[in-house]
C-alpha cells in the first residue's frame, strides 16, 4: 500500500514529528442530510499537501451503509465533490494524486458554514442536496456534538461490514479507542474493536483520516494502518465465519 507517513506531514506542515493515540491533526466536518429523498452521513475533510485536491470524504447512503470514497476541491464558498468506483480509480485519486477536471465531479455544493445544499448530478438525474452539519473535529478538540465524541467511516471495509471509528475527547486530546463493526444489510453492530490492541498506534497515521483502514485482498479482511517511525506497519483483521467475528491475522 502507498502511505503517507504522519511523520512527514508533521515536519512539512505543523513542524512536529510526534504523532500518538492523542496528537490529532485532522479537520473534519460531519454532515447529514440527503440527495434526493435519500438519507446520507458525509463527513468531509479539509487540508492542503499542495496535490490534486483540498479536501477528501466519504458517504453513505443510510439504507445501505457502504462508504464511498471522495476526492475534491474547495474554494471559499463552494465544493466540488468525485466518487470512487474502482479500485483503478483509488490508486489514482487517493494513493497517486492524478490531476482530474472537477468540474466533471458529481457533488456541486455551496458552503453555508453549518450547512451544505446543492446538487448531486450525473448523465441520466440531477437531484437536490440538503447537508446539517453534527459533528466537527479541528486538530485536537472536538466540537458540535452532544457526547464529545465524532464517528468517523472509514474507506476499508469487506462485503458485509464497514467500520465506524469514535474519536472521543479526553484530558490527554482527542483518541480513539473504539471502532464499530456494523452490518451494511441491519446496520446493527455485531462487534467492537480496540484498534490500539497488537502494537498499533492508531487513529492519526494516514492523510486522509478515512485510509486509517483500508480494505484487504479479499472480501473479508481490513487492514489497521499505525504509525510506526520505521517500516510501514499494519494490523489485518480477518472475518471469521464461525466466530461471526474479527480477528487478527497473526
Amino acid at each position: 500500500m502507498n502511505k503517507i507517513k504522519i511523520l512527514t506531514f508533521f515536519v512539512a506542515l505543523l513542524g512536529s514529528s510526534i504523532a500518538s493515540a492523542f496528537d490529532s491533526w485532522y479537520v473534519i466536518n460531519n454532515y447529514t442530510g440527503a440527495i434526493g429523498r435519500y438519507p446520507i452521513h458525509i463527513p468531509i475533510q479539509y487540508y492542503d499537501t499542495g496535490g490534486g485536491g483540498n479536501i477528501k470524504g466519504v458517504y453513505y447512503y443510510d439504507k445501505y451503509r457502504t462508504p464511498i470514497p471522495l476526492y475534491g476541491r474547495k474554494t471559499s464558498d463552494s465544493i466540488e465533490l468525485c466518487e470512487i468506483t474502482n479500485a483503478k480509480e483509488y490508486n489514482d485519486h487517493i494513493n497517486e494524486g492524478k490531476e482530474y477536471d472537477s468540474s466533471l465531479c458529481p457533488f456541486k455544493l455551496i458552503d453555508g458554514e453549518d450547512t451544505l445544499h446543492g446538487v448531486w448530478k450525473n448523465e441520466k438525474s440531477t437531484l437536490d442536496i440538503i447537508l446539517n452539519r453534527a459533528e466537527s473535529l479541528t486538530n485536537n478538540t472536538i466540537t458540535i456534538s452532544s457526547d464529545n465524541s465524532i464517528e468517523i467511516p472509514f474507506w476499508g471495509q469487506t462485503k458485509l461490514h464497514n467500520f465506524i471509528g469514535v474519536y472521543e475527547n479526553t484530558e490527554q486530546g482527542v483518541s480513539v479507542n473504539k471502532i464499530k463493526v456494523i452490518n451494511k444489510k441491519s446496520g446493527v453492530i455485531e462487534q467492537t474493536i480496540d484498534p490500539q490492541l497488537h502494537d498499533c498506534n492508531f487513529g492519526f497515521y494516514m492523510t486522509s483520516v478515512y485510509q486509517n483502514i483500508e480494505s484487504g485482498n479479499a472480501q473479508s479482511d481490513v487492514w489497521l494502518n499505525c504509525y510506526s517511525t520505521g517500516k510501514d506497519y499494519s494490523v489485518i483483521y480477518k472475518y471469521n465465519k464461525i466466530s461471526k467475528s474479527y480477528t487478527v491475522v497473526k
